[in-house]
């Protein structure tokens, strides 16, 4: 038997796609609900907040809180139609200014991983919680390697200022820091440089009422010097007046508000992520669209809403509607230099899609992308250069991308950022000089699952609005319906492409074999399948740049991947990996979920069905050719038992299958040909 490949366990391959259309529901904005479940948790009363996301910073904040002895509830949420929802509902107990975890005598451990928002949020929470009287513990603060590098410096001076005491057990200023209980500074202004962060600002404005109250005056509250990113303060005002607590802004830069605490509503609700949108309409400007996006509104409060600015300059049609919007390409797409002082978030994006434009794209006033949970300057450029894009970077505030009409495979180092992750899977679109080309460029994004801090979902969701613009035919139905034949037919009748579901289960219990992983151990056979790397050339199967074709028919491989193919985390995992066979100038797809989960928008999706005796007949003529001993009747009950528990079963059912058909065709008296005949001749009626 062949050795087991070296694969690289997390590494996802993209292959070349052209276009890109559909509807999309965003997951919910990271910025909005960090902000409420903190705000929550420091009034009075529970909050219902809904539409929260369920990430790895959302969690990162939820773990803080219920250290800190505060009750956090998150709740699932219906997923509006997808598959896929990384949103849910929180409900949070407030403790009216005090977490309960501070008045008792032991010392408490924070983790804030790589949130910025977290850490610079919860700081100030807790420096002015333990100048309470009933503080009696400290507290210690730490995160990854890189949060110890991300400027903090002005924010810990300015608590010092405060009167909190707080020790710095490596390097002045920077985490790990231990915070204790202290006595507070009479102060009547605090100044703060936001030149490098705007989180600085939102974690002091969102204590501002509550300093208020200590110190039995009003506070101001002073941004020294430019505050970069600007709209991230107007956001932070905005949640803060959801709160019950108005904060004005008397001159510019000078904040000030009445309010002595916060006063919790009893339901809140979150916003789609216009960050996350960002790659959605990078998309549709490439692939063509449209793409609309729904859960997002024209008079948001997210500042990276302002990219649909940029993109009708670059090219792009945009169009408003009741909470959502929808974007296509008009044109051709044009290089135009571009501010991004107020979109650093979204602008990321720009780097990507400049590949794709007819001049030169020139991004200023990116030095905040520094200061990232990379160095995104320098992650961008390695990753144009690595793919043989041509950029000049001017120092650490801007960078020129030329256009260029063909790029080179390559592994793209994400250096655990995931805007570096979703960024650079626009350069899986095709550019103009590959289209019509026989190409093997491949995509490959290094640790994917670094997209789960904001967006757990991405690579699925990418492949099914890339899927969704391209033609597809799927073939459903029950055991010996004849699927597979009827499907390879039909595919080279109209010149598509064909994607036999069943091999990515075959080869996946091929890796599940060969990297010995627990065949009962359902979800890490489900993390496996995440970044299978599959490939089809013609008839031939490759995992990685080995030929498996052989190998995948072996018996025992079979019954496993039977097996594995009814654990509903597997079947989801490789929806992305199907998905992504979708291209022009169209697929054929076979098999269970092809119709119901994987292409439920298909261009038309069939459900091939015959009498049981019918099919065993069929199945009995085939084994007997191959020289297998069997008997019809063992066939026709197996038929029986099989249609029985396929349709009854929780996981792919065949009823939901046969539901979600849009033609139904009983073969029992029909032969091949005219199966054919019938689909071909619907499809190019639906075209």
């Amino acid at each position: 038997m062949m050795s087991k490949p070296n694969f690289l366990e997390s590494e996802l391959t993209l292959n070349l796609r052209q276009t890109a259309a559909g509807d999309l529901q965003l997951p919910a904005s990271k910025s909005i609900s960090i902000r409420a479940m903190l705000l929550a948790s420091m009034g009075k009363g529970s909050v219902t907040i809904k539409n929260t996301l369920i990430s790895e910073d959302t969690l990162v904040m939820r773990d803080i809180l219920i250290e800190l002895g505060v009750s956090v509830k998150f709740l699932a949420e219906s997923s509006n139609g997808s598959e896929f929802s990384s949103n849910g509902i929180c409900i949070i107990s407030g403790c009216d200014g005090f977490f309960p975890g501070l008045g008792q005598n032991r010392r408490i451990t924070l983790n804030v991983k790589n949130s910025g928002l977290s850490a610079r949020t919860i700081l100030p929470s807790l420096a002015f919680m333990l100048l309470n009287p009933r503080a009696n513990c400290s507290v210690s603060i730490d995160g990854v390697e890189r949060m110890r590098s991300r400027p903090m410096s002005e924010l810990f001076s300015v608590l010092e200022s405060l009167g909190s005491k707080i020790l710095f057990p490596k390097q002045k200023s920077s985490f790990p820091c231990e915070l204790a209980p202290s006595v507070g500074r009479k102060i009547t202004e605090i100044g703060i440089d936001c030149s490098k962060s705007s989180q600085v600002l939102t974690g002091l404005l969102q204590i501002l009422p509550f300093l208020n109250s200590i110190f039995s005056k009003k506070i101001k509250l002073l941004a020294l010097g430019a505050i970069v990113s600007r709209p991230y303060i107007d956001l932070t005002m905005h949640v803060l007046s959801k709160f019950g607590c108005s904060v004005a802004e008397t001159l510019p830069g000078q904040f000030y508000t009445s309010a002595l605490g916060v006063r919790s509503p009893k339901n809140f609700i979150v916003e789609g992520d216009a960050s996350s949108a960002s790659y959605f309409f990078a998309s549709a400007c490439i692939g063509g669209g449209p793409i609309r996006v729904h859960g997002i509104s024209e008079d948001s409060k997210q500042g990276d809403v302002k990219l649909l600015d940029v993109l009708k300059k670059i090219g792009a049609e945009v169009r408003w509607g009741n909470s959502y919007v929808e974007i296509f390409r008009k044109g051709r797409l044009r290089g135009v230099e571009i501010d991004c002082l107020e979109i650093p978030d979204a602008a990321m994006v720009l780097s990507t899609l400049a590949l794709f434009c007819d001049q030169p794209t020139k991004l200023i006033n990116i030095a905040s992308w520094k200061e990232k949970e990379t160095d995104r300057i320098t992650a961008v450029v390695q990753g144009l250069e690595r793919l043989g894009g041509s950029v000049y970077r001017e120092g650490d505030d801007a960078i020129t991308i030329h256009p260029v009409t063909c790029l080179k495979s390559a592994k793209i180092q994400t250096f655990n950022d995931h805007r570096i992750a979703m960024t650079f899977s626009m350069a899986a679109f095709a550019l103009k000089g590959e289209v019509g080309r026989v190409t093997n460029r491949v995509l490959q994004i290094e640790n994917p699952e670094c997209v789960e801090k904001t967006f757990p979902y991405f690579f699925e969701e990418f492949s099914r609005v890339c899927s969704e613009s391209v033609p597809v035919i799927t073939v459903d139905g029950p055991t010996a319906s004849g699927k597979g034949t009827i499907a390879n037919h039909v595919g080279r009748n109209l010149g598509f492409n064909v994607l036999d579901s069943g091999a990515f289960y075959r080869s996946l219990a091929l890796i599940t074999r060969w990297e010995k992983i627990d065949e009962d151990n359902h979800r890490a056979i489900a993390f496996r399948a995440r970044t299978l790397p599959l490939r089809m050339k013609g008839s031939r199967f490759f995992l990685g740049d080995d030929d498996v074709t052989v190998l995948m028919r072996d018996e025992k491989i079979g019954l496993l991947a039977s097996k594995i193919a009814k654990y509903e985390d597997v079947r989801r995992a490789l929806i992305m990996a199907q998905r992504d066979f979708a291209r022009l100038p169209g697929l054929v797809a076979d098999g269970r979920d092809m119709g119901s989960v994987v292409f439920p928008r298909g261009t038309l999706r069939v459900f091939l069905t015959a009498k049981p005796e019918i099919r065993a007949k069929r199945r009995f003529k085939q084994l007997i050719e191959k020289e297998i001993p069997c008997t019809l009747n063992d066939i026709f009950q197996d038929i029986i038992d099989r249609d029985n528990s396929d349709y009854n079963r929780p996981v792919a059912s065949l009823a939901l299958a046969e539901e979600g058909a849009t033609l139904k065709i009983d073969s029992s008296s029909k032969t091949v040909e005219e199966v054919v005949k019938i689909i071909v001749s619907e499809y190019k009626s639906l075209s």
